[in-house]
């Protein structure tokens, strides 16, 4: 009889025990709980000033992280699907951090930081976050648009005058230098050259505003070389913009 009375006891002492540490930890933050947070993340591109939004698209496969309450270590992680969507499911009530990694908008050089966003959950709550962005920029030649044209050289006779010059042909210019410069930047982003045909192709463009120089002999005798200068906007993606012909003089 004795031995069945300490039997007893000590499956009341553990059941006990269990029950503790059971209650104790469902006060604490973390899984286990009834309440929900989702949210979907969207990739941006804009330009290298982020004045142009260029493109969008779901962010599939980034890391989502969540910190419970002030502790400085990962509670849990997660990872956007190919939509873009991601979920922290079955949290107690309480303090949360949601984070996830985008570039320095300030200095993409200096690498990515931490974009923070502070949840409080109740019991039973369900938090849609909505749409959370992740924003990239990208370079004047990541695109997917186009600039081209043919420049024509107009040949005059070296025993005629201004202003009376006598055209001795017009060919097609080859190996004419040409520089492009994207938005306001100080100086020109690249430099090609025509090919035997006069044509001459920009290619990988991104949306925003370009300026494009070539250089054609002062046949009046003012100076030596004249600028000719065309302003271009593409507006769109995948757009191929066809200048024409550019005529440029030689004496």
């Amino acid at each position: 009889m004795l031995q069945l009375n300490k039997s007893k006891y000590s499956l009341f002492l553990f059941f006990s025990v269990f029950l503790a540490l059971f209650y104790g930890c469902t006060q604490d933050e973390g899984l286990g709980g009834n309440s929900h947070i989702n949210g979907v993340l969207v990739e941006q591109f804009y330009n290298d000033d982020y004045s142009i939004l260029l493109s969008e698209q779901p962010a599939k496969d980034e890391d989502i992280y969540l910190l419970f309450g002030e502790e400085n270590t990962v509670g849990e992680n997660t990872t956007t699907s190919y939509y873009g969507n991601f979920a922290f499911n079955y949290l107690w009530a309480g303090n949360y951090t949601l984070y996830y990694y985008a570039p320095n908008p300030e200095n993409p050089e200096l690498g990515d930081v931490e974009q923070l966003i502070d949840i409080e959950l109740k019991a039973g709550d369900e938090i849609d976050l909505g749409t959370l962005y992740l924003k990239r920029t990208l370079d004047w030649d990541e695109g997917t648009s186009s600039i081209s044209g043919t420049v024509m050289l107009t040949n005059y006779k070296n025993e005629s005058e201004w202003p009376n010059l006598i055209v001795k042909d017009r060919t097609p210019a080859q190996e004419q230098e040409m520089y492009l410069t994207y938005g306001d930047h100080l100086f020109y982003d690249v430099r090609i050259r025509t090919q035997e045909d006069g044509s001459f192709v920009f290619s990988n463009l991104i949306k925003g505003d370009y300026k494009i120089v070539i250089y054609s002999e002062d046949v009046t005798g003012g100076t030596a070389n004249i600028a000719i200068t065309k302003y271009i906007t593409i507006t769109k993606e995948k757009q191929n913009i066809d200048l024409g012909i550019i005529e440029i003089e030689k004496h």
